[in-house]
């Protein structure tokens, strides 16, 4: 960061969420990469709503402009039942994006901002590749009993989430 920063700076909270965000980031997408190989359906689809409410995280703070790259490029390269010019459409739109924000970074020189776009996208990759595992179908074409059961689930996860996020005043 103080190769491409314009003005630096580091505390320890900031560095612990970060940290906190991430891990929780792979825990869950490791979670659901474990459930899909022993074959999970509904604990499945638990784990990916509720891996993808904890995943926004991730895009609190200056993490808010990687939001639009890293959802459309991990839903584009996940979702394979999806058609290939939708996948292609959101895999170019998240990267022509990244190249967006870099590009737009003020008082950069010519050399900071190639070694800023260089490890953005290295890191957009690896944080696609992970969100990619909670995006990726879960359910087969067939199941229909019981899928009433996503909608509403995923709607009371997103609440929870938000109600993390927001939180009560007491």
């Amino acid at each position: 960061m103080r190769l491409v920063s314009t003005d630096p700076g580091f505390s320890w909270s900031g560095t612990g969420y970060v940290v906190g965000a991430f891990t929780v980031l792979g825990a869950m997408a490791g979670l659901v990469t474990a459930g899909r190989r022993r074959g999970w359906r509904w604990r499945l689809v638990a784990g990916r709503g509720a891996g993808i409410v904890l995943s926004l995280g991730c895009f609190t703070g200056a993490g808010a402009l990687m939001l639009p790259t890293i959802v459309p490029a991990a839903l584009g390269w996940a979702r394979t039942d999806w058609s290939r010019r939708l996948r292609a459409g959101l895999l170019l739109s998240g990267g022509a994006v990244a190249v967006a924000v870099v590009v737009t970074i003020p008082d950069l020189t010519l050399p900071r901002r190639l070694v800023a776009l260089t490890a953005y996208l290295l890191l957009c990759t690896v944080e696609v590749a992970v969100m990619a595992r909670l995006y990726a179908p879960s359910l087969p074409r067939g199941l229909l009993p019981g899928r009433w059961l996503v909608v509403p689930l995923a709607v009371v996860l997103a609440l929870l989430g938000g109600l993390a996020l927001v939180g009560i005043r007491t």
